[in-house]
């Protein structure tokens, strides 16, 4: 008997369905939109931390003038400059100090204490604008809305010859914790008149002595 053999079929082509398709493509959109997010935190982090930076590197500015200024330490202490609630601020905003001249520049105030501490205030105010680096016309080298106030403590302690909060706010860009507005330290009493927005209120204060180099005779 004749046994015919028939060809031996080709091996099925294996494939991906459609189903397999797209749910390869969800799971790829997902890890994509996780990354992305993970990204947009990262920014915002970096973004905060740089605000505190630069607000820690404007507070020591000041630091350092007061820790020089016995000798117009008096013009830092009148309620021009300083005061013991925060009220009195420079930076942005409608209501903070404007030490400057019509012309927009500080005036050196010849040796006079208050002049003097006006003219310091004046810069530093500027500093707080970002009147350092510039976009076009727009001051972009500080923190967003900053403002800046002298607290004094009244009386000064360890006889020193002045007592204070360098103190500096600006506006956050996201919402979070912000400082505790009784704090001892009086940090959230600078430009307490100002609205950050709920949440977005940041601060940093460091504590300045002028001590009295004056020996007893």
């Amino acid at each position: 008997m004749l046994i015919r053999k028939h060809p031996a079929r080709p091996p099925a082509c294996g494939g991906f369905t459609l189903i397999e398709v797209l749910v390869t493509i969800a799971l790829m959109l997902i890890g994509l939109l996780g990354v992305l997010g993970m990204q947009a935190k990262a920014s915002v982090a970096e973004f905060e931390s740089y605000q505190r930076g630069e607000a820690l590197n404007l507070a020591r500015d000041m630091q350092a003038r007061l820790q020089n200024s016995r000798s117009i330490v008096t013009g830092y202490l009148d309620n021009a400059v300083s005061s013991v609630d925060g009220t009195v601020y420079v930076g942005t905003g409608v209501n903070a100090k404007n030490f400057a001249n019509g012309a927009g520049a500080c005036v050196p105030g010849g040796g006079v204490a208050l002049a003097e501490a006006e003219f310091e205030m004046c810069q530093w105010a500027q500093a707080l604008q970002g009147a350092s680096v510039k976009d076009g016309t727009a001051n972009v080298g500080a923190m967003l809305n900053a403002q800046g106030c002298l607290v004094r403590v009244v009386p000064p302690e360890n006889n020193a010859l002045a007592d204070v909060f360098v103190t500096i706010v600006w506006q956050g860009s996201t919402p979070g914790t912000e400082p505790d507005p009784d704090s001892p330290a009086g940090k959230n009493y600078c430009a307490k008149d100002v609205n950050f927005g709920v949440g977005l209120r940041r601060g940093i204060t460091l504590r300045v002595l002028v001590p009295d180099l004056a020996k007893a005779s």
